[in-house]
């Protein structure tokens, strides 16, 4: 139990008792007097004291130089009184550093009292051992003050104990601690980044003296019906047989049609006899005999002009090159609109 070292005397009730001691003549009377006010201050201070309770004390009395304990205050007061904590900042005495310090818990016990807990975190980097004196607590009961103390505290702080001395150890050698994955992963990221860095260097000076783009897309393949008609305009506009040149003319104009074909109905046109082209085609996809019989006229001009040196008129010419582009006109597959087209032009 905290005992109550001191009260401070209230300096109005002193000039009250000097009034009174004054009033009365007689020396008898004027010590009755004082004595009466004597007793009524020690009891009426000392009862407001004894209704408070302060206890302070330490986690441990004796700690090494560097740890940190708590300076613990418990209070035990009616509820009607206010207490004042004392202003502790940074230090709690010398070389007895405060590191921090806790709120005040407030919890109520019944019977009209209240219990307060406050915690200060401490250490010392100095040996020795300190006195921590009476802490002075600020109180006030209705128009009262007055303070109360509590318990001197004592605190060792001790160093690290040395076997010997005298002796100087050598200094430890380095423990040696397998690697692990995740220490070797930054590596090995990085030199996938250098080697994939000197790959699309390589890629793209390679591409530059080629002469071709660094980032190209492949175009989807052009459908085969474009490229023939593409073709057959070509070969229509450079007017080969007007020139005389009737047998490259006709070469020219079997390779489109054969490469249609090939494209078109996956046959191997290109290598194929005429004859085999026109057996494969026979109950094709969108083939029909009228169709056959005018691909065969065009392929049967073709083969004599160029195995047989055939001379065909010019209208042979033009004919063979009407019946090449009919043939892909008549043959070549409709997206969806076309056909919708189609179907809404009348016959005629």
């Amino acid at each position: 139990m905290p005992e109550v070292i001191s009260i401070n005397n209230n300096y109005r009730m002193k000039l009250k008792i000097i009034s009174k001691i004054n009033n009365y003549k007689t020396p008898i009377l004027k010590l009755l007097v004082v004595l009466v006010f004597l007793f009524q201050i020690f009891f009426s201070t000392n009862s407001v004291a004894q209704g408070i309770q302060i206890k302070a004390e330490f986690d441990t009395s004796a700690i090494l130089i560097g740890d940190q304990i708590h300076l613990n205050i418990f209070i035990d007061q009616p509820q009607a009184i206010k207490i004042t904590f004392p202003n502790l900042s940074d230090s709690l005495v010398s070389k007895v550093e405060i590191l921090s310090a806790s709120k005040t818990d407030t919890g109520f016990v019944g019977n009209g009292r209240l219990k307060l807990i406050k915690r200060y975190l401490i250490t010392s980097f100095d040996s020795g051992v300190y006195q921590v004196p009476a802490m002075k607590f600020e109180f006030q009961s209705g128009t009262f003050h007055d303070s109360i103390l509590t318990n001197p505290l004592v605190l060792a702080v001790n160093t690290i104990p040395i076997k010997d001395s005298k002796k100087i150890f050598d200094i430890k050698k380095l423990i040696a601690v397998p690697y692990t994955f995740n220490e070797f992963l930054p590596y090995i990221l990085i030199g996938l980044g250098c080697i994939l860095i000197t790959l699309l260097v390589i890629y793209i000076v390679l591409r530059i003296k080629q002469k071709k783009p660094i980032f190209f897309f492949q175009k989807p393949p052009e459908p085969a019906h474009v490229r023939a008609f593409r073709q057959l305009e070509k070969l229509k506009n450079e007017k080969l047989w007007q020139q005389n040149l009737v047998k490259q003319y006709f070469t020219r104009l079997t390779e489109i049609v054969r490469t249609y074909i090939e494209n078109r109905y996956n046959i191997m046109a290109l290598e194929s006899t005429s004859d085999e082209i026109i057996n494969d085609l026979k109950g094709a996809e969108m083939i029909t005999d009228e169709i056959l019989v005018e691909l065969k006229k065009m392929l049967v001009v073709s083969d004599l002009v160029k195995f047989a040196k055939g001379d065909p008129l010019p209208d042979e010419n033009e004919n063979s090159w009407k019946i090449a582009f009919d043939f892909v006109q008549k043959t070549y597959i409709r997206t969806e609109d076309e056909v919708g087209v189609s179907q809404a032009v009348p016959s005629s």
